[in-house]
């Protein structure tokens, strides 16, 4: 028997997917895979097989079944339960019903000015040259997030070496990265606590009377569920961001169109989320019948990845995919937010932040460059996230 690939794939240049993916769509398009915990598991790498596990309640996002099998060895957030990724109905249902609202895409628009002045406050405030991803890209969301939970603000430096410890794949002892999981667990279990005493109006004291007073969740829950909205709400959001400005700007004729044509900004965010996620989705499910795919048959108790990489740059949907065209046309919803029950909750607001950050750059900063080569660029290595370490870039005039 050969020996099987191991997943996941080491990303190809510039932090785009491995040609394995392509490979494996035209010989093997529903194959297994080796994953780091030692379990295998099938992947997807078409579209439409992608979206119907995605989409199909018979495959499950409950790990915790006996047997079941698991993407990383030992402590994993996407697995840890509690949390909203984790769960299926009926008690995902029962959480995510409570935070949809405040993603609807009225509330979401009703952010906007907020983000634009923010943007246009560090955009005047920052100097010729800096970090686009350190000084720009995290600090925004961040701040945004905070607004939306109703916090004044969180230890970012903190908060963001949580992140990378609980998203590393090999750096890190197992060890290291469950500590890291339960000092940002005790962090924010302790800002709930003081949330109680001064709750406001935010999404935070909305969730604490939704435990507190009418029994809807548990405190786990809670706490876990808070921790998901910070880690989610500014690594994702900022990690695209800083992989979109490193394809705008190398070559630099993709920021140009934007500069000479901002109407174009919409369906260029949907374009640099197909291409820009930063990383394949870790999210394994495991199938609790046999499910017929397009492609083939997983059967009862196997797992399953729903490669969003593979699906994005399938050409049977996107023609010619690995070409970053800003005006291609949209009618297929990529999958760099998923699909079905565990649709990303805060897709609204990634698209308005990315919209709006992106509309005020091109407007206040039309000669903005890379301040080093781009073959001098780092990319993260031994993480789930694949982006930037740094992104150097100069300013070169101000609206």
């Amino acid at each position: 028997m050969a020996e099987l690939e191991q997943y996941p794939f080491m990303p190809g240049p510039r932090g785009l997917p491995a040609g394995t993916y392509s490979k494996r769509r035209e010989k093997e398009p529903l194959g297994k895979v080796r994953l780091p915990s030692g379990d295998t598991a099938y992947l997807t790498t078409t579209y439409r097989d992608a979206a119907a596990v995605l989409s199909d309640p018979r495959f499950s996002r409950d790990l915790s079944r006996p047997g079941s099998p698991r993407m990383f060895p030992g402590f994993t957030i996407g697995d840890a339960p509690g949390s909203l990724i984790s769960m299926d109905p009926p008690d995902h249902t029962r959480l995510r019903r409570l935070l949809t609202g405040v993603f609807t895409p009225r509330r979401v628009n009703g952010w906007r000015p907020r983000l634009r002045a923010l943007t246009n406050d560090l955009v005047d405030a920052l100097p010729e040259e800096f970090d686009f991803l350190n000084d720009f890209a995290f600090p925004l969301p961040v701040q945004i997030i905070c607004d939306i939970v109703g916090v004044p603000g969180i230890d970012a430096v903190r908060v963001r070496a949580w992140s990378d410890a609980m998203l590393s794949t090999s750096s890190l002892s197992e060890e290291e990265k469950l500590t890291a999981a339960m000092e940002f667990y005790g962090y924010v279990a302790e800002m709930i606590a003081a949330h109680r005493e001064n709750p406001g109006d935010g999404l935070l004291a909305a969730m604490i009377h939704a435990r507190d007073g009418e029994d809807r969740l548990n405190e786990e829950e809670l706490v876990r569920n808070t921790l998901g909205l910070f880690l989610a709400g500014h690594e994702t959001t900022g990690s695209v961001l800083a992989r979109s400005m490193f394809r705008l700007l190398d070559p630099r004729d993709g920021y140009e169109r934007l500069v000479a044509g901002p109407e174009l900004v919409p369906s260029a965010v949907e374009e640099l989320l197909r291409t820009e996620q930063p990383g394949d989705s870790p999210l394994l499910r495991v199938a609790t019948e046999d499910v017929e795919l397009p492609s083939g048959t997983v059967r009862k108790g196997e797992g399953v990845v729903a490669s969003f990489a593979g699906a994005n740059f399938d050409p049977s949907v996107f023609p010619d995919p690995d070409v970053m065209d800003l005006r291609r046309d949209t009618t297929q919803q990529h999958l760099a937010f998923g699909r079905g029950p565990h649709y990303c909750l805060g897709a609204n607001l990634a698209r308005m932040e990315l919209q709006e950050i992106l509309g005020v750059l091109v407007e206040r900063l039309p000669e903005l460059t890379l301040a080093a080569p781009a073959r001098d660029v780092a990319w993260t290595e031994g993480t789930i996230i694949v982006r930037p370490v740094r992104l150097p870039v100069r300013k070169a005039g101000l609206r």
